[in-house]
């Protein structure tokens, strides 16, 4: 009998230590940054063919800084593996720099982005478009041309670390941390009369900052069906620490509402980008800062709109988030965040159970060859695999030790 026991003790063990295994296997870095290609990737997009297209904030040329201007680039799919392609590295500190927001891909796959820096003179940042052209019939090598579609002074803009949203007449929407006199905008770019013009920007609205309104806005906007914009403030409100505001065309003007403002008790600082379900509610994260990162859903109900704390993370989860949520197709929703039980970093899913909201690591990141610093939102593709990058992290000798990044997916 303590044969038998003994036997099936260990064949348990060995199941779970394969299981284990299995389960780590799902995690798959599909390139390492070496500083040349780019330093400290961003979040990434996903086209319907499963190509992933993101930029790295510094890295490739370096006329900006010791660390470069930074670059745009794709990895696809391929029988052999995954193939890494630069489309674009920035050439100068009047071409625009440090790429630091994620690319939003509009029709015919052309690429939208904006910079931190650069531009004009003192360094507002720009927004830029990059295009494929084929030179020859069969497109067998595509060529890839950067446009500069817009340039911000300092009292224009500055500080665009949010992408770009595209509605259906070809605008394109976004928001800046600063300018002369406000505490960050809402904007809008409206395409040029000719292939290679500078487009027209047009103000929607400027922040005033607390008590009555947010400031410091993050992340990229929400539009949804009807053109409404929306997004979080990481400041401002009554004890300013926050808002969740919505933007609405009415004619020739824009108009404000804010659908909630964060007291600072318990719940502060809203952070990254915020998504949508079905119905119309809204979900998001908080950074949290001396208080603990939650995950929240905000609702309209009989014209109210309800805020809902659906998760508190706790120690040894991710912690101070700075990218929002993404959502599989039966409603689970994925992020990453600092923290995690290596203190590098961490990819988690939520699930919604009758119980509310479970919490799940996917995984851990130990810092080496694998990556730190995670960065989002994620993408999903079709299959429930996830893709994303790290800012650090990879090749350890690359960066003064710290690492360039890596982009990962991990399957399910």
């Amino acid at each position: 009998m303590r044969n038998r026991l003994f036997f099936a003790f260990h064949v348990f063990s060995l199941l779970f230590t394969l299981a284990y295994i299995g389960q780590a296997q799902t995690f798959q870095v599909l390139h390492t940054f070496e500083g040349s290609d780019g330093i400290s990737p961003g979040a990434l997009a996903l086209d319907s063919h499963g190509n992933l297209y993101g930029t790295a904030s510094r890295g490739g040329i370096d006329n900006c800084s010791t660390f470069g201007c930074g670059s745009v680039f794709e990895l696809s799919p391929g029988q052999s593996g995954w193939s890494f392609a630069n489309l674009y590295q920035f050439r100068s500190k009047t071409d625009g720099w440090a790429p630091a927001s994620p690319l939003t891909i509009g029709p015919a796959g052309i690429l939208y982005g904006a910079t931190v820096d650069g531009g004009l003179e003192g360094g507002g940042g720009t927004v830029f478009r990059v295009s494929s052209i084929c030179p020859d019939p069969g497109c067998r090598q595509k060529t890839w041309i950067k446009d500069t579609l817009y340039r911000f002074g300092q009292c224009d803009g500055a500080g665009t670390n949010g992408g770009m949203v595209l509605d259906n007449s070809g605008n394109l929407y976004g928001t800046t941390i600063a300018m002369c006199g406000f505490t960050g905008q809402v904007y809008e770019l409206s395409p040029a009369q000719g292939l290679r013009g500078a487009w027209t920007k047009t103000l929607l609205h400027a922040f005033a900052g607390p008590p009555t309104d947010g400031r410091w806005v993050l992340g990229t906007l929400l539009i949804d069906r009807s053109g409404k914009l929306y997004g979080p403030t990481f400041l401002g409100g009554p004890n300013d620490v926050g808002t969740i505001y919505r933007l609405s065309r009415d004619g020739n003007t824009w108009n404000e509402d804010l659908l909630h403002l964060f007291t600072g008790l318990q719940v502060i600082h809203p952070v990254g980008n915020l998504i949508s379900d079905s119905t119309g509610a809204l979900y998001g994260v908080t950074y949290g800062d001396q208080q603990a990162s939650i995950a929240f859903r905000l609702a309209e109900v009989g014209g109210t709109w309800v805020f809902t704390q659906l998760y508190t993370f706790l120690p040894g989860q991710a912690q101070s988030l700075t990218s929002g949520l993404a959502m599989d197709s039966s409603g689970n929703l994925y992020g990453v965040g600092d923290g995690g039980a290596y203190q590098n970093g961490a990819v988690y899913k939520l699930t919604p159970t009758p119980n509310g909201w479970s919490y799940s690591t996917l995984y851990d990141f130990k810092g080496g060859s694998d990556g730190s610093s995670p960065a989002g939102p994620l993408a999903i593709d079709a299959a429930g695999n996830l893709y994303g990058s790290t800012s650090a992290g990879g090749d350890l000798n690359c960066n003064n030790g710290v690492g360039c990044g890596t982009v990962w997916m991990i399957m399910p």
